[in-house]
């Protein structure tokens, strides 16, 4: 079984699952809104998993930096070769985390925004950091001023302080299955399933624990103190 998730279907035996899970959910409900023949720029595109949340129709522009991953456009966050007010949707995703000047990229995504217009933006919260390269972690506060010349309707909080510690555990399991197969090669490779596994009993408890702070009689509790340490924001703002 894979160690890495597909973004835009995590399932209980993927590391990342109470990761991604809220995320999906979160922009589902705003994507299957867009009008259908909007124009969308998918921002640090990747392999654009959450194309299939929006309208057929839709215009979808994906730009990276990277060039394996087939974007249309080549360029950094903080320089978008495009005119200004040309998107009715800009969505990105986990990039606001890596990208040098993270406030550069907020002023860029309101300039192609039309009047209107609506920002996607995720980033981490509490979550590990993966490169040597220097990453950002956001509160909601300061998230929220990134985004100066845009009016923010709603900074999302997902995943929380409950889920945490078991998305950790499966962290560092996946880390010690990837150490064993740098050590021992292929022969490392049966860890995997045992891995998956665990990441299945892993994910179960933290979702439990989630839907325990979603309902019940110990939700007030249970709410509060998951919401003191989300994993990711998700930001909704709008080109006014």
């Amino acid at each position: 079984m894979p160690l890495s998730p597909a973004r835009e279907r995590p399932r209980l035996w993927h590391h990342d699952y109470l990761h991604l899970r809220p995320l999906l959910v979160a922009l589902r409900e705003h994507l299957r809104s867009v009008p259908e023949r909007a124009r969308v720029l998918d921002l640090g595109c990747g392999v654009s998993p959450y194309r299939a949340l929006c309208p057929a129709a839709a215009q979808w522009v994906r730009v990276d930096l990277a060039a394996e991953a087939r974007p249309d456009l080549v360029a950094r966050g903080e320089r978008l070769p495009f005119r200004d007010g040309v998107f009715d949707v800009v969505l990105s995703t986990q990039i606001l985390g890596l990208v040098e000047d993270p406030w550069a990229v907020g002023r860029e995504v309101a300039r192609v925004l039309r009047p209107g217009g609506v920002a996607l933006v995720s980033a981490p919260a509490a979550w590990p950091y993966d490169s040597a390269a220097a990453e950002h972690r956001w509160g909601v506060r300061e998230i929220e001023r990134v985004f100066p010349e845009l009016a923010v309707r709603e900074v999302r909080v997902l995943g929380g302080m409950l889920g945490l510690p078991f998305a950790l555990l499966n962290v560092g399991a996946r880390e010690a299955v990837r150490s064993a197969e740098r050590r021992f090669g292929s022969a490392a490779s049966l860890l995997r399933a045992p891995a998956a596994a665990l990441f299945v009993v892993s994910n179960l408890a933290g979702r439990t624990l989630e839907r325990l702070a979603a309902g019940g009689p110990l939700a007030s509790y249970l709410g509060y103190l998951d919401g003191r340490l989300p994993t990711n924001l998700l930001v909704v703002a709008e080109r006014t």
